[in-house]
């Protein structure tokens, strides 16, 4: 019996039934389902991801706006030049916090002039 089924390049075990249309059409559906759900995911994982970035840009852009507009003297006053704005903005500059008023107090305490979000 020379039949498609022994034709194939692999083996159908024998006592496997041949699929009905309907359980043919229930697999897909189910797969189609996975797919959809996996792409909801990713794509809020994405839009969040794209929030943060927008939120984190208007406080860097706030933060730029509040020390340019300090004079010298107020700059000069927390330990920054104007030319020194955008490194601090951005994280880059940091400086030992003052000496503590309280002996019991860490003094090796570092000050951000910006908080660092996890991303």
């Amino acid at each position: 019996m020379n039949t498609l089924r022994n034709q194939t390049a692999f083996a159908f075990p024998a006592n496997l039934a041949p699929l009905t249309v309907a359980e043919v059409e229930a697999y897909a559906r189910r797969i189609r389902a996975e797919a959809i759900a996996d792409l909801i995911f990713k794509s809020w994982v994405a839009l969040k991801s794209v929030a943060v970035s927008v939120k984190t840009r208007l406080e860097q852009q706030r933060a730029l706006a509040e020390l340019h507009s300090l004079d010298d003297a107020m700059l000069r006053d927390i330990g920054l030049s104007r030319s020194q704005i955008p490194a601090a903005v951005a994280g880059l500059i940091e400086r030992p916090a003052a000496a503590a008023v309280n002996e019991n107090a860490l003094t090796d305490q570092v000050i951000r002039l910006v908080p660092r979000h996890a991303a």
